[in-house]
């Protein structure tokens, strides 16, 4: 019997961290249901700021292309397993025209879901609104589901 070459753990740890991103990012796509998923993913420490942004059209992603922005998302989401939270927002674009949005917080790859009042805050801090403005009209602010 030969023996089988070591593996690098750190290897296997990435690809786990990768899959468990990934797993989030397909719970949200199937969360917002049906449209066009605009996600937004902004993560801050004291000494710096990220963000990304990727487009998802229906409940399942296109994982096809590594250099989809799809990828920097995960990325940022697999940041948080150090000890960083991040903040994930989608819109979702019906196609009656109206604007779904909801948001997590998210911490060591859990999503922890906002309410509508939340997202609604996270909207304006995103769009540089004063907290007073109104909402565009079709924009819904709901509260985000659990996501399995």
């Amino acid at each position: 019997m030969t023996d089988l070459p070591a593996s690098d753990p750190r290897a296997l740890d990435r690809r786990k961290l990768a899959r468990r991103s990934m797993i989030l990012v397909r719970s949200i796509a199937r969360a917002a249901g049906e449209g066009v998923h605009h996600l937004t993913v902004a993560l801050a420490t004291p000494a710096q700021y990220g963000q990304a942004e990727c487009i998802i059209d229906g409940p399942v992603p296109n994982e096809d292309d590594p250099n989809d922005p799809l990828v920097k998302v995960a990325f940022l989401l697999a940041v948080t397993t150090t000890g960083l939270n991040a903040m994930l927002v989608t819109r979702t674009m019906h196609w009656d025209g109206t604007v779904t949005f909801m948001s997590w917080m998210i911490s060591d790859l859990t999503a922890y879901p906002a309410t509508a009042d939340q997202s609604r805050i996270a909207y304006a801090i995103g769009e540089d609104r004063d907290l007073t403005d109104p909402a565009p009209p079709g924009v819904m602010f709901v509260d985000a589901p659990e996501l399995v």
